[in-house]
């Protein structure tokens, strides 16, 4: 599943009359917050645009329950939305090169463990007491991204190994226990379906971790969001990457964030290294085959 975005937006300046034309290919999509619903997770996905003339304009899309568009929403502040762009959720068709020239490791704690303490190294010798600091936000967005990349080869490495996780995986999933194939296309290519299940967990944003927690419940039965320590504090954590990597450290409203001092970056180390911990062990422990 993913978020489609077509055509042009068009807006009106409130006090000029003047109206600005805006690509699809200029919203760049994260996911920015979830919330605990009756239903599962509610997501809430935003894309953003910092216009000269106009100021942010944030458009807004919620999936709840999980694969499913519960709304969306364009907020151009004062300004007219005259013409919008189309988008919503769609199942999409992940690209094969996406997964081709990936090896997913062996170990992939070791090589989480082995960044953890090469970024505390780095902050130790060279980062700043001072929560605006820029090697400060690269070791942040880092971390967050380390963690990111052992949920993905981990969850990978689980359903390559284990049978039973790979057949839940094809049942529950809601993408791919919608994809249909016809007997040629199984005849021509007998690894169809295991290319298709690799291709779509390559696909999955590893920072969504409320999608991520529906996954490792189908395949492993392992629910990650409860091993975490600080729920709130690792959304957050994943929520302030975000305004690090597509804001460059500003939150939704230019306002510069400072709060990634020394001890705040390295407080984040220790949560995500916790939760990261408490996956693998919680994977070494389930019995291969179990539901």
């Amino acid at each position: 599943m993913e978020i489609y975005c077509k055509g042009t937006a068009r807006i009106r300046h409130n006090t000029t009359g003047e109206i600005y034309e805006i690509e699809s290919d200029e919203l760049d999509w994260d996911a920015v917050g979830s919330d605990e619903r009756q239903m599962g997770p509610e997501i809430h996905y935003e894309a953003a645009v910092e216009h000269p003339n106009l100021g942010e304009l944030t458009w807004g899309l919620w999936e709840y329950p999980v694969g499913l568009e519960n709304y969306h929403e364009t907020n151009a502040g004062p300004h007219e939305v005259i013409e919008d762009f189309d988008y919503g959720l769609e199942h999409g068709e992940p690209e094969p090169y996406e997964w081709v020239d990936y090896s997913v490791p062996d170990n992939p704690f070791s090589i989480f463990m082995s960044s953890y303490h090469h970024t505390g190294d780095l902050l130790a010798d060279h980062g700043s007491d001072s929560g605006g600091q820029l090697v400060n936000r690269m070791i942040f967005s880092h971390q967050i991204t380390a963690m990111e990349a052992f949920l993905a080869d981990k969850l990978k490495n689980e359903i390559e190994a284990d049978v039973a996780a790979f057949q839940r995986l094809i049942d529950q999933d809601d993408d791919l226990a919608k994809e249909k194939f016809t007997l040629a296309e199984i005849a021509k290519d007998p690894a169809l379906v295991e290319r298709k299940v690799r291709e779509h967990l390559r696909s999955i944003q590893y920072h969504n971790l409320a999608r991520v927690d529906v996954l490792y419940n189908i395949a492993l039965g392992i629910s990650i969001l409860s091993l975490a320590n600080d729920k709130p504090s690792l959304f957050k954590a994943v929520m302030l990457r975000h305004d690090c990597v597509h804001r460059n450290g500003f939150d939704k409203n230019g306002n510069e964030l400072k709060v990634f001092t020394k001890a705040f970056v390295q407080d984040t180390a220790d949560l995500v290294k916790s939760f990261v911990e408490n996956i693998e062990n919680a994977v070494r422990a389930r019995p291969a085959g179990t539901s």
